[in-house]
């Protein structure tokens, strides 16, 4: 990992494991699409339909910015531990929710089975 830079594994946990996403707040990225559909709203409530999809429009835009933008985070499976400011890895693909659940079974208790354990034979 410190070699080249790149995340392979979880180093907090030594999980295999790990995926990437785009490093945003959630809570923002809500707010943000719920101040876009209110001016949505608003403006259709005044008849302003052509306003109105110019106002969604911008918000579209500058959500695509963002996206574009910003950098990528990679996150463990496992314990959730938060990699930022490495050079990305060919081999660390996106969120697969199969994966989470193998790493965090929906029932947390010890000895229960989970069927998507085995999931694609990871």
């Amino acid at each position: 990992m410190r070699r080249e830079n790149v995340v392979e594994r979880c180093v907090a946990c030594d999980c295999p494991q790990v995926y990437v996403q785009k490093d945003f707040n959630r809570t923002l990225g809500v707010g943000i699409f719920a101040a876009g559909a209110v001016a949505f709203l608003v403006c259709a409530w005044f008849n302003r339909l052509v306003e109105g999809t110019l106002v969604w429009a911008a918000f579209v835009v500058a959500d695509a910015m963002l996206y574009k933008f910003l950098p990528d985070v990679t996150i463990c499976y496992k314990c959730h531990a938060q990699y930022r400011q490495f050079a990305p890895n060919q081999y660390n693909r996106p969120f697969e929710l199969g994966l989470a659940e193998k790493y965090d079974p929906l029932d947390k208790q010890p000895a229960a089975e989970n069927p998507a354990a085995e999931w694609k034979g990871h």
